[in-house]
């Protein structure tokens, strides 16, 4: 299957929070149902890290679901959540609840405003295949930049099987206008496995690993 290269609906401002926070509540279903909260939480925890930032946070519930498991275990955890989108950033700060473990910031992926090292781990989940193949180096440049152990790069893996999936599945658990043309069209913007590490070694990555995951994902560090 050809990665295809059309805008989702939630690239540009919503016309309506209410939709676009629907959409939002979606993902997080996706998310905690598939998997995706879980291999996220298994990497940054495994790698002890204490301060991590989120790019392209969303409505920020990875890094609420992180912020949990470090209180349950009480573990010392910061959380920075970075979107370039206001309108993210205004949903996700609502349904924080003003979590004193996460800070939010408005930001460039491609261009983050942080040092070299500034965090023990760099997130990233479902983001990836937003960014045509330059601007996704850009990005892996800079979570690699950013990050003193490693980038979490967490997204889809583009295949025939997972495109039906994902068109099945949108109709059935939303009524969502974003859900039903996002989802379907998210899975065949997504890369391959060996595209992404490709990327990643333009990019500047030691050494790229690419773990599959359930469910037509996949994980990418930099071992």
């Amino acid at each position: 299957m050809k990665r295809a290269t059309g805008r989702e609906l939630m690239d540009d401002p919503a016309e309506s929070i209410e939709e676009l926070e629907e959409n939002l509540r979606d993902i997080e279903r996706a998310n905690r149902w598939l998997g995706g909260i879980a291999t996220v939480s298994t990497a940054v925890f495994s790698i002890g890290a204490q301060s991590v930032l989120d790019v392209g946070c969303g409505s920020a519930d990875i890094p609420r679901a992180l912020a949990a498991a470090a209180r349950k275990n009480a573990a010392d955890l910061s959380i920075t959540c970075l979107d370039s989108n206001p309108q993210m950033l205004a949903i996700a700060q609502k349904r924080s609840a003003g979590d004193p473990r996460l800070q939010f910031v408005q930001g460039d992926g491609t261009a983050l405003p942080f040092a070299d090292k500034s965090f023990d781990a760099v997130t990233c989940n479902l983001a990836l295949h937003h960014f045509d193949p330059p601007a996704a180096v850009k990005l892996l440049r800079e979570v690699r930049r950013v990050a003193r152990v490693t980038p979490i790069v967490s997204d889809l893996r583009r295949a025939f099987l997972g495109y039906a999936g994902a068109l099945l599945l949108s109709r059935v658990f939303s009524r969502n206008r974003f859900t039903h043309h996002d989802a379907p069209l998210s899975t065949r913007r997504a890369y391959t496995p060996r595209e992404a590490q490709a990327l990643a070694t333009q990019a500047g990555w030691r050494s790229p690993r690419v773990l599959k995951k359930t469910f037509y994902q996949m994980m990418m560090v930099d071992a």
